[in-house]
């Protein structure tokens, strides 16, 4: 049982209490302004027993952070308090990925999470936020700084690698200081209309409502479809298909995978060594022999995942009849449009606009152009040099396509 000695020195208006060997580090004990304030507002004596809840051994790193965070809270208040406050939830991250050093359920954990938050300066969208999913077995709750490169993956292990993560796209973490990132696996038959190819999460940051610039990677390992792409549906934006990213790298490289013509597969050869075998700690299930994972670039975060899909075109804004001479030679300038047949836009897809059953010698330039993020490819220098009758044909490179006939004169 644990055992305390009041030790009878002041400072500063606080009462240092002095421990036992096997007791945690010494602790402040709060001034009269936090003992008056209400329960939702910064409360260090909340945090010390929401942390004795939570974790299973007394002397826990945790606690020497959460001392610091408390000396810095009394010199210089909340925003000196958020630096080491985070270094308090990377803690609580670890110890939930490791499970061991826990006693508490993961509602316990989120307590101590809200509990150290209304003590830091940090943008959150809600006064409380529920950590528990974030914490446990299907989740992710982590802390990263500016300057580092370790990917945020899940706490689900699904044959031997994380069910989902994100990570830098080139170089460090695009942050500014420190930042929580926390995600669970959502239970769901559809996203966005689609249909799921492997996992779907929702991911998300604090401060809350982070711009990444450049974007960061975010994916699944266990991809079931090989047409399968990333949908991001950013919360406010229409939803989005993203183009493949490569195979996150906190994902196995398993041979079958990269010897498959999925569009993930062939990304992530850009990425790996396809020859290399499977880690030898990676589980026996059985794996679709497609199956590569994979992940798509984004500048926000909220739910994502996997899709299989079936594309259409549509000429937006189809070749109208013009002349030779005209420069641009079509106004107004063609458009095509490449979205699902449930109406998600697909970003990246390489749409090419060629000529159906002309033989003659004419020649068409300025007619590739890839989609943006609302599925539009614009073609400003569309141009064929040779007058005649024409049908046009818009296709993409992830399937389907459509026609439009046009005359051009000789003028």
């Amino acid at each position: 049982m644990k055992t305390r000695l009041t030790a009878g020195l002041a400072l500063t208006g606080a009462v240092i209490l002095a421990s036992c060997a096997q007791d945690q580090p010494s602790r402040l004990l709060p001034t009269q302004a936090s003992l008056s304030v209400a329960p939702a507002a910064c409360s260090f004596p909340a945090i010390y027993a929401a942390a004795d809840s939570y974790f299973s051994q007394s002397n826990d790193p945790v606690y020497q952070l959460v001392i610091t965070m408390e000396h810095a809270h009394i010199s210089g208040g909340a925003a000196a308090a958020t630096s080491p406050g985070f270094d308090v939830l990377a803690r609580l991250g670890v110890a939930a990925d490791l499970g061991s050093p826990v006693k508490g359920t993961a509602a316990q954990g989120s307590t101590f999470a809200n509990a150290v938050l209304a003590c830091m300066s940090v943008t959150t969208y809600h006064a409380v936020i529920d950590f528990a999913p974030a914490l446990g077995p299907s989740g992710l709750f982590a802390v990263r700084s500016e300057g580092t490169s370790a990917p945020v993956v899940s706490r689900l292990v699904v044959d031997g690698a994380p069910s989902f993560g994100a990570e830098p796209s080139t170089g460090n973490w695009p942050i500014t200081g420190k930042v929580l990132f926390y995600g669970v696996k959502l239970s769901v038959e559809t996203l966005a209309s689609e249909t799921p190819a492997g996992d779907v999460f929702e991911l998300t940051t604090l401060p809350s409502g982070l711009t990444f610039d450049p974007a960061i990677r975010t994916g699944v390992c266990e991809v079931s479809d090989p047409n399968a792409q990333i949908l991001h549906k950013h919360a406010g934006d229409p939803s989005v298909i993203l183009p493949p990213a490569g195979l996150p790298s906190f994902c196995p490289a398993p041979t079958s995978a990269l010897q498959s013509t999925s569009r993930f597969a062939l990304a992530a050869r850009q990425l790996f060594d396809w020859l290399a075998p499977r880690p030898a700690q990676a589980s026996s299930l059985a794996m679709p022999a497609f199956s590569a994972g994979g992940g798509g670039l984004v500048s926000g975060l909220s739910e994502i995942g996997p899709v299989s899909f079936t594309s259409t075109v549509t000429f937006d804004v189809p070749p109208t009849n013009t002349s030779r001479s005209g420069n641009p030679q079509f106004r107004p300038i063609v458009t095509v449009r490449n979205v699902t047949t449930n109406g998600n836009p697909i970003q990246g897809a390489l749409i090419t606009i060629s000529v159906k059953v002309n033989h003659g010698s004419f020649k068409i330039t300025g007619n590739t152009a890839m989609t943006n993020s609302a599925g539009i490819a614009t073609f400003p220098a569309l141009r064929i040099d040779k007058p005649g009758g024409y049908t046009a044909v818009a296709t993409s490179d992830v399937g389907a396509s459509a026609e439009a006939t046009f005359q051009i004169n000789g003028h």
